[in-house]
């Protein structure tokens, strides 16, 4: 059996490769994992950090060069780009809790600026009120690299790979997961875990550890 080490903080790439490896939930094909593929899979995420630093800064210099007097548009439009490179840093590579909690300090500043500019209008405050809560609920699911993975528009998760991906994690994360799908999604992944079950304990595959996983599918709240 290839015996691979995979990095404390590794990236999405990386991430997904460790779940795969040697994981009985995938098929077999998608367990193999060579060294090529991890050292291919790390290089990329450490690109991607560069690339993420890149635009961090290029959004600090715009952000230090705002008179105070800007267009709402544009506050709005560069909140997006921190809120989406927030994001992004939640998956990268190694540690970026400064980074982390420094697009945290410039969204609240963003967010001051508009409550400013709303002024008393009990409208425009409700909506913030609303966008806030929604934001800290997005926040809370950003602790979680299983969700930060499944966010990415190019996650690179195939269908097939999409249940064993969210089995592949503890109770909770499951829980977290399922919590992005609606009703019949879930549907469908409860039938797929039928499935995926019943062909373990066909192969004798299925063991104590694994059948929690399958539990704390079937247990997770609607």
């Amino acid at each position: 059996m290839t015996k691979l080490q995979f990095i404390e903080k590794p990236g999405y790439r990386e991430r997904q490769l460790q779940r795969r490896f040697n994981n009985p939930l995938f098929s077999v094909s998608q367990q193999i994992v060579s060294q090529s593929q991890l050292d291919a899979a790390r290089q990329q995420d450490k690109e991607e950090v560069v690339v993420f630093i890149e635009a961090l800064q290029s959004l600090l210099m715009e952000v230090g060069s705002f008179s105070g007097m800007e267009e709402t548009d544009k506050i709005l439009e560069t909140k997006e780009r921190a809120d989406k490179l927030y994001e992004q840093c939640a998956g990268l590579t190694g540690d970026h809790s400064r980074e982390s909690e420094g697009l945290l300090k410039l969204n609240e500043a963003i967010m001051k600026s508009i409550r400013s500019a709303a002024g008393d209008d009990p409208l425009a405050i409700e909506e913030l009120s609303r966008e806030q809560q929604a934001r800290e609920m997005h926040l809370r699911l950003l602790e979680y690299p299983l969700v930060v993975d499944m966010l990415r528009a190019d996650n690179g998760i195939e269908a097939d790979e999409l249940l064993p991906t969210i089995l592949s994690e503890n109770d909770e994360s499951i829980h977290i997961a399922l919590s992005l799908f609606d009703a019949p999604q879930r549907e469908v992944l409860a039938e797929e875990a039928d499935r995926l079950k019943q062909d373990l304990q066909s192969r004798g595959a299925l063991s104590e550890s694994l059948e929690a996983r399958f539990s704390a599918m079937t247990s997770a709240p609607q």
